[in-house]
Parts: C-alpha cells; sequence; structure tokens
C-alpha cells in the first residue's frame, strides 16, 4: 500500500492582509521619504510596487499574485488619535 503525501502549502509571513498593514507601518519612517503620497503594494513583509492610481496598482499586484493577500496604502503621515470620554460618562 502506497501513501501519498500533499503538498506542504508555503506559509506566508504576517498573517495575510492584516500582517501586511502591520508591516506598512513598521515601514512607514522610510516610506514617507520615498513614496510620499503615492500608493504603496506591500507583499510578504516588502514593498512590491508602488503608483499614483491605486486601481491600476491593485490591477498589477493582482496580475502578479493573483488572490495572495497583499495590502495597499496611500503613504501619508500617520493619522493622529484622541481618546474622548463619552459624554454619558461625564458627570
Amino acid at each position: 500500500m502506497s501513501t501519498t503525501r500533499s503538498p506542504k502549502r508555503r506559509q506566508r509571513r504576517g498573517g495575510g492582509a492584516a500582517g501586511e498593514a502591520r508591516a506598512l507601518l513598521k515601514l512607514q519612517p522610510q516610506l514617507w521619504k520615498r513614496y510620499r503620497g503615492k500608493f504603496v503594494a506591500v507583499f510578504q513583509g516588502s514593498v512590491v510596487g508602488h503608483s499614483d492610481d491605486d486601481e491600476e496598482l491593485a490591477c498589477r499586484m493582482y496580475e502578479k499574485f493573483g488572490d495572495s493577500p497583499f495590502y495597499i496604502a496611500k503613504v501619508q503621515p500617520m493619522p493622529t488619535s484622541f481618546e474622548l470620554p463619552s459624554p454619558e460618562m461625564v458627570g
């Protein structure tokens, strides 16, 4: 009786699109210097493309990577967030 081994799936680093978004945050200082105001695509923790047009970039990435998770975002200053108490909680 012979057994057939199923091929191992290659593990992707970073955990899908959420992982790519985390990678983008880590890369933010370098991206700001080089790609300010442009859209960048991140795949497996690395920048794999950039463009002024997010739709054109997405088309190129789908052609290159298919359905593998990648992340596209515009390189812009980090947003400032504030935590404010709810008006109902203020006494």
